[in-house]
């Protein structure tokens, strides 16, 4: 029976009509186990990047509610005893950069250098730095050090923290892979989590991927397109989930009437993208000041000196001299009473300073956002605009201002945009942006992260020298 069914199946494949009909089945059958193939090679792909979002998306949320937390604690204790600033801000900012120094002196700052500067470690001797830059021992030392700076009152935001955060996890997920797992890029891990943390973070699925395009990005993205998104959108939804959907900023009324709004416009993207630019070039300076330093009781007193610094202007100014400034972006776009004074904006710009350059955690994206906010303000209040034209000039000042730090003027636009959910002024915040960015190159041809990620990257060089030695 099998031997006649045998010679039947020769008699077919040997037969004109049935050797077309074999040979289309053939090339079905292999062209299915190739797509077979690519499905399970595909699916062995993505699962990291949907494990690695969920946990980015839990922590990220689980990070902000403690970020807030600290926030609010501060705010109460400054109400309660507007003089205990004077104590508490000082020993907050003194312990913020003593935990990081001690375990994990990368983890002082945004972060997002350090993401960048682990991006292109590339030789041998130099990827054992990697776990310095991302890492379980970041996470926790980041979430920490962070939180007890914003405690004391400091000028710090979580955007950037949540994005080093997001890569440590991407990192720790790729690590704990079995060896026979089919192989993923590192570095695609790296700017996976990095995207899914500012998604997170701000609730803006867009603004992490053209963060991770604009910022992160060295290649081309067809390479990890996919991936990429699947991470932000998970990472997203997750937080979401958590949180439930959110706005970060709500929904501001906007207008575009007459010439002078015009004008605003371009003032606000010129002084933002000046101004902004111009902190980070003297952030850095203070910053390598500070590194220059050897003497640890030295710079504890330096420390200090900028702890009683914030302290001074929280106690004479209040709340807007404190913290993220998230207060007041709500404030000026969802009140009438939309007036800042002429100094509020300087004095962010150097609290600002003061509770990043000395080291410890924490961001300057939701301070540069709110600095931004107080430069539209205060240009609207020049030009006597008041309602939806002047949230339109403070919504432009947040994207020059940071566009001045960042040199991302397409990522500054979509994130306002995404927190704001005003589709109709895109079109206005990037020209603001593009101003920003072009003033900022007269101020410094190279970003504040670009210059902090060489200066990381130049330290791991030296490390490894001396190894070699």
């Amino acid at each position: 029976m099998n031997f006649s069914r045998k010679r039947n199946i020769v008699k077919l494949k040997n037969h004109p009509f049935g050797r077309i009909f074999w040979n289309y089945f053939e090339e079905l059958y292999l062209r299915t186990l190739s797509t077979n193939q690519s499905l399970r090679k595909q699916t062995f792909q993505v699962i990291p990047y949907l494990v690695g979002a969920l946990i980015t998306g839990t922590v990220a949320f689980l990070y902000s509610r403690i970020f807030s937390l600290a926030e609010h604690w501060s705010i109460l204790v400054f109400e309660y005893s507007p003089l205990s600033v004077f104590v508490i801000t000082p020993l907050s900012f003194v312990l913020s950069w003593w935990v990081a120094q001690r375990f994990a002196p990368y983890t002082k700052g945004s972060g997002i250098p350090q993401v960048m500067a682990a991006l292109e470690l590339e030789k041998p001797e130099e990827k054992s730095f990697i776990r310095s830059f991302v890492g379980l021992k970041v996470i926790l030392v980041k979430i920490f050090s962070s939180a007890i700076k914003v405690l004391g009152g400091g000028i710090v935001g979580r955007e950037g923290p949540t994005i080093q955060i997001g890569s440590s996890i991407f990192l720790e997920i790729k690590r704990a892979l079995p060896k026979w797992w089919i192989n993923i890029s590192e570095k695609n891990m790296l700017i996976a989590g990095a995207a899914s943390g500012l998604a997170s973070a701000f609730n803006t699925p867009l603004g992490g991927v053209i963060f991770a395009i604009e910022e992160l990005s060295k290649f081309h993205i067809k390479y990890y397109k996919t991936p990429l998104f699947i991470a932000v959108i998970t990472a997203g939804l997750t937080a979401q989930g958590l949180g439930g959907s959110y706005l970060y900023l709500g929904t501001p009324k906007t207008g575009f009437e007459g010439l002078k709004v015009i004008i605003g416009i371009v003032l606000v993207g010129v002084i933002g993208g000046y101004l902004g630019s111009k902190m980070c070039v003297l952030l850095l300076k203070f910053m390598q000041f500070f590194g220059k330093i050897t003497s640890n009781p030295r710079k504890v007193l330096v420390i200090i000196l900028c702890g009683l610094w914030v302290a001074t202007t929280i106690y004479f100014l209040g709340f807007e001299a404190m913290g993220s400034g998230k207060e007041i972006m709500e404030r000026v776009l969802f009140t009438n009473y939309k007036s800042v004074e002429w100094y509020l904006p300087l004095v962010r710009i150097v609290g600002l300073m003061t509770s990043f350059g000395f080291g410890g955690a924490g961001g300057v994206f939701a301070p540069s956002l709110s600095t931004g906010a107080t430069v539209g303000a205060y240009v609207s209040q020049l030009l006597h605009l008041t309602g939806g034209n002047a949230n339109l000039l403070i919504l432009i000042g947040m994207t020059a201002f940071l566009t001045g730090v960042t040199r991302a003027p397409f990522t500054s636009a979509i994130i306002i945009f995404e927190m704001t959910d005003r589709h109709s002024i895109i079109f206005f915040l990037l020209i603001g942006g593009f101003l920003a960015n072009i003033i900022a190159n007269f101020v410094s041809s190279h970003s504040f992260y670009d210059q902090l990620k060489d200066l990381y990257l130049k330290d791991v060089k030296e490390k490894v020298e001396v190894k070699k030695e």
